[in-house]
């Protein structure tokens, strides 16, 4: 069982880690939370222009992997921006993330309705390490055999995962 599904299920586990990533510095308190947001967001948008540049040369498709991935970054890192934190580590980032916006315990009325415009399911942070996992590949392999079909479908599920991030923030 990777970490991160530990963190999920473990809440306990997941706010341990957290402290040990602030106070190791891979989380650090962020006071330019609105600019740093704004900021995350016009990367994942840059990053979706690039791929669709990519896309419409039809090649490159390694690149249109480590793109999607990167988007998902920028978009989590947002994110926690929003929520006053920064951070410089994927595995922090992914922890701070499944600390700040995964939900899964019985919630009141006004819970779930806080819930309902900042909840991230299981479903997107498990995009989120499978795309990191696809970037390392794409980025240190040497294999190209990466697919317009597999690339078009990280596009799909990147530009869902930050359409709903996008709704978060709003």
């Amino acid at each position: 069982m990777f970490k991160w599904e530990k963190w999920i299920k473990n809440s306990k586990e997941c706010n341990k880690s957290f402290q040990d990533y602030v106070d190791k510095g891979d989380i650090k308190p962020e006071d330019e939370k609105d600019n740093l947001t704004v900021s995350h967001l016009k990367k994942v948008d840059y990053n979706l222009s690039f791929i669709n540049a990519l896309l419409a040369q039809k090649r490159f498709y390694d690149w249109i992997i480590i793109g999607c991935y990167y988007s998902i970054y920028h978009a989590s890192l947002a994110l926690l921006s929003k929520e006053g934190y920064s951070s410089k580590h994927h595995s922090a980032t992914l922890c701070a993330l499944i600390k700040l916006y995964f939900r899964k315990d019985s919630l009141t009325k006004e819970e779930i309705e806080l819930v309902a415009q900042s909840f991230l399911g299981k479903e997107e942070i498990m995009y989120f390490v499978e795309a990191k996992n696809k970037r390392e590949t794409a980025s240190y392999g040497v294999s190209q055999e990466f697919s317009k079909r597999e690339s078009e479908s990280l596009k799909i599920k990147t530009i869902l995962f930050v359409n709903k991030v996008k709704e978060i923030l709003e």
